[in-house]
């Protein structure tokens, strides 16, 4: 299986998974399903801010897409982080929220980034 390929393959995972805990989410509201609900958005968010590592793993990347499927998986991870914001201030757009899921949005992604080149890609030399 050809890189790129491998890359639509994991967002296209990453997209199902999420497809399906969204769906769960909304299911388990109208049910009164409160526990489960809440179980499921906590899962939705750390997806959210998670997306670019999640996109890297499921994508098992080589060579030069490695950093391709971090970039791909975190522009995914902007505007889920501001329809999360959204879903978070009672479907009203709130600035502050917006600005503050951006900003954790970005700053898991550069941690995650940052961790993996110095405990998964070590400098040898």
């Amino acid at each position: 299986m050809g890189q790129k390929s491998k890359l639509i393959r994991g967002v296209g995972i990453a997209a199902a998974i999420y497809a399906s805990l969204f769906v769960g989410h909304i299911l388990a509201a109208a049910n009164g399903l409160t526990l489960l609900f809440r179980a499921i958005a906590f899962s939705i968010t750390l997806m959210t801010f998670f997306m670019g590592p999640i996109v890297w793993f499921l994508s098992q990347p080589k060579d030069g897409l490695d950093n391709l499927a971090y970039r791909v998986g975190f522009w995914v991870s902007v505007p889920l982080s501001v329809g999360l914001a959204y879903a978070y201030a009672d479907q009203t757009f709130d600035a502050a929220y917006s600005i503050g899921f951006l900003a954790v949005t970005v700053l898991t992604h550069w941690l995650t980034l940052r961790g993996r080149s110095i405990f998964i890609e070590p400098k040898v030399g």
